[in-house]
């Protein structure tokens, strides 16, 4: 592949520091996955094919018809909840 890279400058925005060989190693690494997206975004592909499959043995996709059906109604649910206030879930904050 033709294009360079700075791993040093790679490794800045990550916030990361590298020993020498790491550079190197990393350097290699990237080399080769670069490679890898270029020898994909060469191949021609039909996308004009009328039997799209998204599982790998071609299998069709059947999907379910959505059904409404009786559910909690919002105090039930609430009942439930260690905690609750105002109508809404208490829960601990995620970040402190």
């Amino acid at each position: 592949m033709s294009e360079k890279f700075d791993i040093s400058n790679i490794a800045k925005l990550a916030s990361i520091s590298l020993s020498d060989d790491e550079k190197q190693k990393l350097s290699s690494d990237l080399s080769v996955i670069l490679e890898h997206v270029q020898a994909l975004s060469n191949l021609e592909l039909d996308t004009n094919i009328e039997d799209v499959y998204i599982h790998p043995l071609e299998k069709e996709l059947v999907l379910d018809e959505d059904i409404e059906k009786p559910s909690l109604t919002h105090d039930e649910a609430l009942s439930n909840a260690p905690k609750a206030s105002d109508g809404k879930f208490i829960v601990p904050p995620s970040l402190e």
